[in-house]
């Protein structure tokens, strides 16, 4: 609606047109016609041309509804006029007032339609004159000529005029609207940079600042005022300044890149706080002309990375190195050994020594066992400490694992400074050690080994110095041993037998150590299939080692050790617990007619445990995995010892676990044993398969063996199957079931889906614990 005052003007400006109407009308110039039917008439006009009826005419939009007024003007308003009035000059002037106001509303976009309407209004008239339907009062032909004229030159005027009105109401809108998203842009950033914990910062080609965000005081505890008019790097750490130099200088090299960089900025308290800092080159820019900086605080963000890094190269329990990270810190001081030789043309007595110290702590155990583990683990904390205090000249001290310790020496004249440092050492360990809950007293063997010429990884480096610390033990304990190829310095070269002793006990630890935290230790899974259509039927749970120096170990290596030793019952209540909880994890992505076995090994000495029935039952429930999926496999060496195999097995059958003879055919057992036994399936050893060449004599065991399951009821299984014509023979001899190299080789879990997406099943590959 029109303001108040603009509708008084119009209302004082139609009664001042009204009285003039009335005073021409009564002397008789306008027509004789009684003036309140005049003015009655000539009302609906004068209202009409009023701002406010014309915006409640057409809906608030004056500038969209140009018929509408056109209809309004010259149709309700000028037609009565012109019947009463008479038309002539009278109905010219109104139609050239009407053109006016149009042009003037309008702008020069419609001059052609209101110059049409005009002459259309006009020669409307003199039709009605011809006609005799309205008296002419002036009955001049000028007058006609004359009002045509000022017609057409008040069209040229106003177009002229309304052109210029159209250009600069276009340009007043368009720079109010200019001035709107202004005012709406620098609200938006304003809020933007007040709410935001980023600190935003401008600097100019001085790199001085000239503007600074308020959550400088937030975040840093800067007040702004104070960093206006500095350098762009006073709350820079002094450490990271050149950096951040640099970090300018690439900004306004590259202006059309993104920069990043990290740097630490100064706290107004003192304290350091990582931040990204992100940068645009705005110098050309008039409003802006300079750099703006973006500050983001990634403190928290750098910690979490620092401590993921920590964690994965140290020992959560005592912060020293890992075995990981004192291999690359070895490898890195045997590689800087090698250039130092080379620049000195071979001649190692001019370069320093690179040594190692393997010391293992005597006594440890019984204050493990007598105070048990939290005083054990405090004691090593403080082994860690002492360690770290008092060896000087120390690149690097680290933890292997239980209570093996190893430091790492660099810049030696020779080993006489390894020797120093092992006795000093001992000497630390010889006083009694002060614990929260206790006092104890501790030995340790120590082996030295020095980096010869040949020396090129540091797992040889860590072996040598691990057969001199065996010795050192042998000789006595509390006592360094140190290694070298032409003898030690107490003894002459280790010998074969003593090394492969030294190995085998080596190889016991790092397999117990395996077991306590998971590392290296795995399941491969070997598909059985149906041989008439290759069908899974099941997988095989195969166990595999990857040592933390020697690399992969094959189970013939380690599992007979593992035997011995007494730690394969750990071992296979660890592959036991692992495969069930992952085959009862597949499992529930198959329906419930199509159901995978899982073949797990348990060895004749497992069966002689007293417990092995219950171990096996509560994995198996634990896990989740029916009883009738899992097939336990014994070689027949238990069959050995039936009074303690057969009971075993029995309670494992009786709760519906299957038993499977492995590797049959190569043992001793005993025909009425077997017969004796709750065995299902008999698995035809691989030296079998291998031999089979399409000649009787070659199948005779095979067929013997598939006979003597038909005759006892057995299901039976062929390992090694690596070729065609092998499962060929094999299923023409009666065999249902195999496994091998021709179906699969042992898969990972990840790579099980691969191979039953390929079979036309799918199952996810992750197994969520």
């Amino acid at each position: 609606m029109p303001p108040i005052g603009q509708t008084v003007r119009e209302l004082a400006e139609l009664v001042m047109l009204a009285v003039l109407i009335s005073i021409v009308n009564e002397l008789g110039w306008y027509g004789g016609h009684s003036t309140p039917v005049l003015l009655a008439v000539t009302a609906p006009l004068l209202l009409m041309n009023t701002t406010g009826v014309q915006l409640r005419l057409s809906g608030g939009d004056l500038s969209r509804r140009i018929s509408l007024r056109m209809f309004l003007h010259l149709v309700v308003g000028l037609f009565p006029a012109a019947f009463i009035t008479g038309w002539g000059p009278v109905m010219m002037t109104g139609v050239i007032v009407a053109a006016a106001l149009h042009m003037r509303w309008s702008g020069a976009g419609v001059w052609k339609f209101a110059v049409g309407c005009a002459f259309v209004i006009a020669g409307l008239g003199v039709v009605a004159i011809a006609l005799g339907l309205v008296t002419d009062y002036f009955g001049r032909p000028e007058s006609y000529v004359l009002c045509g004229l000022m017609l057409l030159v008040n069209v040229l005027v106003l177009r002229s005029y309304g052109r210029v009105l159209e250009d600069r109401e276009r340009a007043e809108a368009e720079h109010a609207a200019s001035r709107a998203a202004a005012r709406r842009s620098e609200r938006w950033f304003r809020a933007l940079v007040q709410n935001t914990s980023d600190v935003i910062s401008v600097v100019d080609s001085a790199r001085l600042v000239t503007y600074v965000s308020d959550s400088v005081e937030a975040g840093l505890g800067h007040r702004p005022a104070d960093l206006l008019g500095g350098p762009a790097d006073a709350i820079v750490d002094p450490v990271d300044r050149t950096v951040f130099a640099a970090f300018l200088d690439g900004v306004l090299r590259s202006p059309g890149t993104d920069h990043r960089a990290e740097l630490r900025l100064w706290h107004a308290d003192g304290a350091q706080r990582w931040h990204e800092a992100t940068a645009h080159d705005l110098l050309d820019d008039p409003e802006i002309a300079g750099v703006v900086l973006n500050y983001r605080d990634v403190n928290e963000r750098r910690a979490y990375h620092d401590l993921l890094a920590f964690d994965a190269s140290h020992d959560s329990l005592t912060g020293l190195a890992n075995r990981a990270e004192l291999n690359r810190a070895l490898d890195e001081a045997l590689l800087l050994r090698s250039a130092a030789l080379a620049a000195a043309g071979g001649d190692a007595g001019s370069v320093p020594a690179v040594a190692v110290l393997l010391i293992d702590l005597d006594g440890f155990k019984p204050v493990n066992d007598t105070y048990g583990h939290e005083v054990g683990d405090a004691l090593l904390v403080t082994v860690a400490r002492l360690l770290e205090r008092n060896v000087l000249g120390v690149d690097t001290v680290a933890r292997l694992g239980g209570d093996e310790f190893v430091v790492l020496l660099s810049g030696l004249a020779d080993e006489r400074g390894a020797i120093a440092v092992a006795e000093r050492v001992l000497g630390l360990l010889r006083a009694p050690l002060r614990l929260p809950s206790a006092e104890v007293r501790l030995g340790a063997s120590i082996g030295i080994a020095l980096a010869t010429e040949d020396t090129l990884h540091g797992v040889e480096l860590l072996r040598r110095a691990d057969h001199a610390m065996y010795r050192a033990k042998r000789e006595g304990r509390h006592r360094w041993v140190c290694h070298r190829p032409g003898g030690s310095e107490h003894d002459d070269e280790v010998s074969d037998s003593e090394i492969a002793a030294t190995t085998s006990a080596a190889i016991e630890r790092d397999l117990r150590v395996a077991l306590t935290t998971g590392r290296g230790l795995s399941v491969a899974y070997q598909p059985i299939v149906l041989l008439a259509d290759r069908s899974l039927w099941g997988f095989e749970a195969l166990v595999r080692w990857t040592h933390p120096t020697r690399g992969p170990m094959s189970p013939a290596d380690f599992v007979p050790l593992a035997e011995r030793t007494g730690v394969i019952h750990e071992l296979s209540r660890w592959v036991l617990d692992t495969a069930c909880r992952q085959v009862a994890f597949w499992q529930h992505e198959f329906p419930e007619d199509q159901r995978i076995s899982l073949s797990v090994n348990l060895s004749a000495r497992d069966l002689d445990q007293p417990g092995i029935t219950d171990v096996v039952l509560q994995t198996m429930t634990a896990a989740g995995l029916d009883a009738q999926d899992l097939v336990i496999e014994v070689t027949e060496s238990a069959l050995v010892d039936p009074e303690l195999a057969i009971p075993a097995l029995g309670r494992l059958s009786d709760a519906g676990i299957r038993i499977a003879i492995d590797d049959f055919g190569t043992g001793y057992s005993s025909l009425q044993y077997l017969t004796q036994m709750p065995v299902d399936i008999l698995k035809l050893d691989r030296s079998f398969v291998s031999r089979l060449d399409g000649t009787p004599q070659h199948a005779a065991i095979a067929e013997a063996v598939v006979r003597l399951s038909q005759t006892l009821r057995f299901s039976t299984v062929a390992e090694g199957i690596e070729t065609e014509a092998q499962a060929a023979e094999l299923t023409a001899l009666g065999y249902r079931k195999g496994q091998g190299y021709l179906i699969s080789k042992p898969l990972t879990p990840d790579e099980v889906g691969g191979f039953l997406q390929a079979s036309g099943r799918e199952v996810r590959r992750e197994v969520p614990w």
